[in-house]
């Protein structure tokens, strides 16, 4: 309507008066014979601005230019569902957008996309918050109508929450997508989105059979290819994965994800000379990306080629001599190599960045007899004087250093000093708890329960404290397995979680579910611990000769295993 396109330019000219008026009289008194609403109120014709709006609209303008902008939103907020006028309801979405409040922005930009219904901004703002919150099915519909109309960016959303539906919404969305775009193998964008929705669904065939319609069209489009040499990867088919690589490397030589995926594969294939000098042509190109350098050193050391690997870190450091990075990579190197003073040399010089902390912790595992403390000690000092935010965590890796030494009490000595000094910890108290002998489970529990007031999130505390409670205070077991049930809602992967599980159900009697998740904890992670709770339980259940067989082979790689001989003092005790 008129008055709203002219709506700005009135804004300006009011609040320029407004200043003005500022300069004759505070804002705070007003005589009283001037009212504080200017305007009688007036009926509200929707679509139309009375008095009433105006003066509501002017104020929150003048109050967003003091910097109260809640006080603008809800002024707008109000006056978008009043006028019901589509430029109010975008207006208050972009406050609310300026504020990162997606409550109101959601509420916001509903009202426009109400008021103006072929806009599909809004409709593409509501749906990115859903899809960021987790309500997918909500959002479908939105994407829907914004798809419909063209508006493409819409795929960009479900690719990037893809990994994040549950199958029965990827789904739900794979059908969306197939509707509306039919079976045209030509809308690529639509063909890699649906592709993405059924790797969500765990099927890798129907998406090769999409994937290789697209390449029937394009057959040397680069995510096309990307995505079917991947698919080839997972088969253990890295040959045909390579074949096609190469080839679209023909028509997209500088296409930096091409030339990573095909030295990965061609080391896959076992042609290490061939992905070498792959790797050389592209390092060696005017203005290739450092990352990309700094990726094939560590696929050259993944797969075992340090030497080569080695190479690429030293260019990258002549290149960019401060960028410290590649020495934590060359410590690695140099620690595998056996050149201890290399290797600790690098590491030290790691600083900053995403591997400073372990590469110090890396540093202090080159110490390893308990007469080097002092040494340790002075090195730990001198890094926390001039790291003093990393003080606890530089405090736990001194606790732990010590501990591997049997050196307990000073390492507890050490974090209790740090408790009492530093701010609340959950981390120290759990470190504390850990290095506690079995004489000390008080302190233990006390530490654990504190670490949990702290942080009762916390997956790794629950399980702590959850698995402590099943081994020193079996009249709290119920308490125990609340607790570890809650740590698997989060990590229901965690082979010591699982563990935790399987033996708290032992405990409770339960040993045919408990038998289910020490398996799967034992799959993943055969750790000597696991293995006694599973002979155990394996016992209990009536396996005997089973339990047996696999006890006798946990005490041949582990004789001296104090675990493994607590689990043959239970077997001894068994009528």
């Amino acid at each position: 309507m008129y008055i709203l396109r002219t709506l700005p330019k009135l804004i300006s000219v009011t609040a320029l008066l407004l200043a003005s008026g500022c300069a004759q009289q505070s804002l705070t008194q007003a005589p009283e014979s001037v009212s504080t609403r200017p305007f009688e109120v007036s009926p509200q014709v929707p679509g139309e601005l009375n008095a009433d709006s105006l003066y509501d609209l002017l104020s929150a303008e003048l109050a967003g230019k003091q910097g109260r902008f809640d006080e603008a939103l809800e002024a707008y907020l109000r006056q978008a569902e009043a006028t019901q006028d589509a430029a109010v309801a975008e207006r208050a979405t972009r406050i609310a957008q300026f504020l990162r409040d997606p409550k109101r922005v959601l509420a916001a930009s509903t009202l426009w996309s109400r008021y103006a219904p072929d806009a599909l901004e809004p409709l593409h703002i509501q749906a990115n918050i859903l899809l960021h919150e987790g309500r997918f099915e909500e959002a479908a519909p939105l994407l829907e109508k914004v798809l419909q109309q063209g508006g493409d960016e819409a795929l960009t959303l479900i690719t990037t929450q893809a990994d994040q539906m549950s199958p029965e919404v990827a789904g739900q969305y794979y059908q969306l997508l197939t509707r509306i775009s039919g079976d045209d193998p030509e809308r690529l964008d639509y063909l890699l989105t649906r592709v993405l929705l059924l790797q969500r669904l765990q099927q890798p065939d129907a998406a090769a059979v999409l994937l290789d319609q697209g390449l029937q069209v394009e057959p040397t489009q680069a995510e096309l290819v990307l995505q079917r040499a991947e698919l080839y990867r997972r088969q253990d088919q890295p040959e045909k994965g390579l074949a096609l690589v190469q080839k679209a490397m023909q028509d997209n030589p500088n296409h930096s994800r091409l030339a990573a995926v095909q030295a990965q594969l061609l080391l896959l294939s076992g042609q290490t000379e061939e992905a070498w000098t792959a790797i050389q042509q592209v390092v060696e190109q005017e203005g290739v990306d450092p990352q990309l350098e700094y990726y094939f050193a560590l696929l050259l050391l993944e797969n075992d080629l340090p030497e080569y690997s080695q190479r690429l870190l030293q260019q990258l450091l002549e290149k960019q001599p401060d960028n410290l990075q590649p020495h934590f990579y060359l410590g690695v190197i140099a620690q595998e190599q056996g050149h201890r003073q290399q290797a600790l040399d690098h590491f030290l010089l790691v600083e900053d960045g995403p591997n400073a902390v372990q590469a110090f912790s890396r540093a202090l595992s080159l110490y390893d007899q308990p007469h080097q403390v002092a040494e340790v000690e002075l090195l730990v000092e001198d890094h926390v004087a001039r790291h003093p935010q990393r003080r606890e965590t530089l405090t736990i890796l001194y606790a732990e250093w010590l501990q591997r030494q049997d050196l307990i009490d000073t390492a507890r000595e050490i974090l209790t000093d740090a408790i009492n000094n530093l701010p609340p910890s959950a981390n120290l108290l759990y470190t504390r708890a850990m290095i506690a002998t079995p004489d000390q489970s008080e302190s233990m529990l006390a530490d654990l329960r504190k670490a949990h007031s702290l942080e009762p999130d916390s997956a790794m505390i629950q399980n702590a404290l959850g698995y402590t409670l099943t081994l020193y205070a079996p009249d709290q077991i119920e308490r125990a397995h609340q607790l570890i049930s809650l740590a698997l809602e989060q990590e229901p992967s965690d082979p010591a979680i699982l563990d935790s599980m399987g033996w708290v159900l032992h405990k409770l009697g339960r040993n045919r579910e408990a038998l289910n998740f020490l398996q799967r904890a034992f799959d993943t992670y055969p750790d000597p611990e696991v293995r006694s709770h599973l002979v155990q339980v394996l016992w209990a259940l009536g396996e005997q000769e089973t339990a047996r067989k696999m006890l006798q082979e946990g005490l041949e790689q582990t004789p001296d295993n104090l675990h493994l001989q607590e689990a043959v003092d239970a077997l001894d005790e068994q009528p």
